[in-house]
């Protein structure tokens, strides 16, 4: 008897296969999908705490800090002492970063691009509403920015 998948088999076998094609196009950034998420996060919300930004992206403080180390090293955001908390860093977006992330955009944009030429431009703005929809309703949705303690 031939077992039938579940509905969202699909769906995540895309996303994984987008998110692979993604990674390929990021490869002369030297930074992964995910970094470059954190990147747009600082660029829209400003400095903000490894602590916080772990909260954001539903990672845990340690895949944060690995995360961090890593655009620190490639020199896209610098680490602070956080003025108020001194057990605790700031972590800010660089010049080099903002380089970095124009370059981002316009891969990401590519990717919009790919989804649009598979599905027409009819069916993509229906899938990304509902892929934005989806997204809110399960907590994702735009980064926010850190409360002063």
């Amino acid at each position: 008897m031939k077992r039938q998948h579940a509905q969202i088999h699909p769906f995540l076998h895309s996303a994984a296969i987008m998110e692979k094609q993604l990674e390929n196009l990021l490869g002369s950034s030297k930074i992964r999908h995910r970094q470059a998420l954190v990147l747009d996060a600082l660029l829209q919300i400003g400095p903000s705490s490894q602590q916080h930004l772990a909260k954001q992206f539903s990672v845990s403080p340690g895949t944060m800090s690995s995360m961090i180390s890593r655009l620190e090293t490639l020199g896209y955001v610098q680490r602070e002492t956080n003025p108020t908390d001194r057990r605790a860093d700031v972590v800010n977006i660089t010049a080099e970063g903002l380089t970095a992330l124009a370059g981002v955009a316009d891969i990401w944009r590519e990717g919009d691009k790919i989804i649009e030429n598979i599905l027409g431009p009819e069916e993509s703005k229906r899938f990304f509403a509902l892929s934005d929809k989806l997204s809110r309703a399960l907590g994702g949705g735009p980064p926010k920015k850190e409360k002063s303690n």
